[in-house]
């Protein structure tokens, strides 16, 4: 090959590396010159030109250490976690950054700059130039025609924004190398991914989106979904009063409560007088009387309590007697047609425990617990206040007593205490209870015989329209058995709202129905004030 050539090739590393290899391999393609001459020429300037940044980078910190101030600020910058990081990996980083395009320059000035020991960075730099060069002249000599057409249309815009992107990507890879937290976040991340019961709610129904165009095509509307529940507004859709439903169901049925408000006078008064009336006692259950997916449910223990959070957020509150034992989620559905209900579906819920070993702490059990590291968070602020405290071996401690799975319980199928018994009890409570065919029951009870027999359970709550047949969280389930469950759940949801107009029932106006939703939203965003408030309390 011209001697002259390969000096070109040699210099122009220095203006561009990977134009230079790129243009290295175009040339051989095109019989030009050795491979090996050309690869071993390029590789040569490319390294050197490394040492030369890595040497400019000493004499940069050099100069700037005369300056007594300048000295000062760089003493402090060298140990703030950043840099501290960047040390650590600096073998990474000198290795990596030869494969991102635009994080060379930085990465090897700051090497020379921080003093990264020579050797090091001379052999890294040696091996990483030595793969890099190797792998992009020869995919140059064998795509040169699909580069040369590349080049002539690439935009410089776009190929500044591209290093732009490498380099932070480069940085941000490096963050997460340095942190054991979040390299352990984003395994548990990527187990959630087979896992239905951890996927955000907005990829989950993702699918249901083309299924409810189907049905609002099949029954000419989508409003029939404001008629299934008559009885409560816009069905339960959005933005309906838990109180407002207790009171629609038989009172002996219900687990006793009180709706209280924050700007109630006597506020203490009203709540003893609770006490003494039903003849309940704490700890209670304490919700926001509009809310969703557990959001504010606590357990409190004093009326003290009770207060501090009630008072520090703005919306009215149900308090409720505590029913110890078990909890399950019972889906009911009646058509109009006809004179009886049925149970669609029941979902048991397991509270979450831990079991101690003698020396792990109970922040330990829950991270390494299969199961509760994936809501670890949840169960951190649930029980922030013991974190530390180390289980003795074998002991189980409950970690949570909500029946939530945002909250942490684990939803099971229950179809096994699904009986002609406890479902004719069911009817002979809806029997009481007029313009209500569909919704879940969250049920306290204490024993499976009891609850089979239908005796010996408390309702909780009610839920509307959009409430869930939770059985589908159920880890057992396959993926597709647990959509099946949802689909035929909204199948059934249109069936009996377009019946219910048919018989009569008005549909929501679609300005009100929009208002609705619109305020639920505004309401929703005072949530996060009071898991603050709540945090600061448990």
């Amino acid at each position: 090959m011209n001697t002259s050539l390969l000096i070109s090739l040699f210099f122009a590393t220095l203006a561009s590396e990977d134009l230079t290899c790129i243009t290295g391999g175009i040339l051989f393609s095109q019989n030009r010159g050795s491979f090996w001459e050309i690869y071993l020429v390029i590789s040569l300037g490319i390294f050197l030109g490394d040492l030369g940044l890595y040497g400019l980078g000493i004499l940069s910190r050099n100069g700037l250490l005369r300056f007594n101030k300048i000295q000062k600020l760089i003493q402090r910058w060298e140990t703030t976690d950043t840099i501290q990081k960047i040390k650590y990996h600096s073998n990474f980083a000198i290795f990596l950054s030869r494969f991102f395009p635009g994080t060379r320059l930085p990465i090897y000035l700051l090497s020379g700059f921080l003093k990264i020991p020579f050797l090091s960075f001379f052999f890294i730099s040696f091996i990483a130039v030595s793969i890099w060069t190797l792998i992009v002249v020869y995919l140059s000599s064998i795509l040169h025609e699909k580069i040369l057409n590349t080049f002539q249309s690439l935009n410089p815009i776009l190929s500044v924004s591209i290093s732009i992107l490498s380099f932070y990507l480069l940085i941000r890879g490096l963050s997460w190398l340095g942190s054991k937290e979040k390299r352990n976040q984003f395994w548990i991340g990527i187990q959630k991914i087979p896992r239905l019961e951890f996927w955000p709610s907005f990829i989950f129904y993702l699918p249901l989106v083309p299924y409810l165009i189907y049905l609002s095509i099949r029954f000419r509307g989508i409003r029939y979904i404001t008629t299934v529940n008559p009885a409560i507004i816009a069905s339960g859709i959005a933005g309906e009063s838990k109180s407002e439903i207790l009171r629609l169901l038989p009172e002996e049925q219900i687990a006793k409560w009180i709706l209280i408000n924050p700007e109630e006078i006597h506020l203490d008064k009203k709540i003893k007088d609770f006490i003494l009336k039903k003849k309940v006692k704490f700890p209670f259950v304490l919700k926001p009387d509009k809310g969703e997916r557990g959001f504010a449910v606590q357990k409190v223990h004093s009326i003290d309590e009770v207060l501090r959070i009630v008072k520090r957020n703005n919306f009215e509150w149900i308090l409720q007697e505590f029913i110890p034992g078990s909890e399950i989620g019972l889906f009911y559905i009646r058509n109009p047609k006809d004179s009886l209900g049925r149970i669609f579906s029941i979902t048991k819920k397991t509270f979450p425990k831990i079991t101690g070993d003698g020396f792990s702490t109970v922040k330990t059990l829950i991270q390494s617990h299969p199961r509760f590291k994936f809501q670890s968070n949840t169960h951190f602020r649930n029980n922030q206040n013991r974190l530390s405290e180390i289980v003795k071996a074998n002991e189980s401690i409950s970690i949570g007593e909500i029946g939530n799975h945002v909250l942490g319980c684990l939803f099971t199928d229950g179809s096994d205490l699904i009986t002609k018994e406890l479902s004719l009890k069911i009817n002979k409570i809806m029997a009481k209870t007029e313009g209500i065919y569909f919704g879940r029951f969250d049920i306290r009870f204490t024993s499976d015989i009891d609850l089979k027999i239908g005796k010996k359970f408390k309702i909780i709550e009610l839920n509307g329209a959009t409430s869930e047949s939770t059985n589908l969280y159920d880890p057992n389930f396959k993926i597709w058995e647990s959509y099946r469950i949802l689909f035929r759940q909204w199948k059934e949801l249109y069936e009996i709202g377009h019946e219910n107009y048919l018989e009569g029932a008005p549909l929501f106006p679609y300005l009100r129905l929009i208002e609705i939703i619109k305020n639920h939203l505004t309401y929703k965003k005072s949530f996060s004030k009071a898991e603050k408030s709540m945090d600061s309390f448990s």
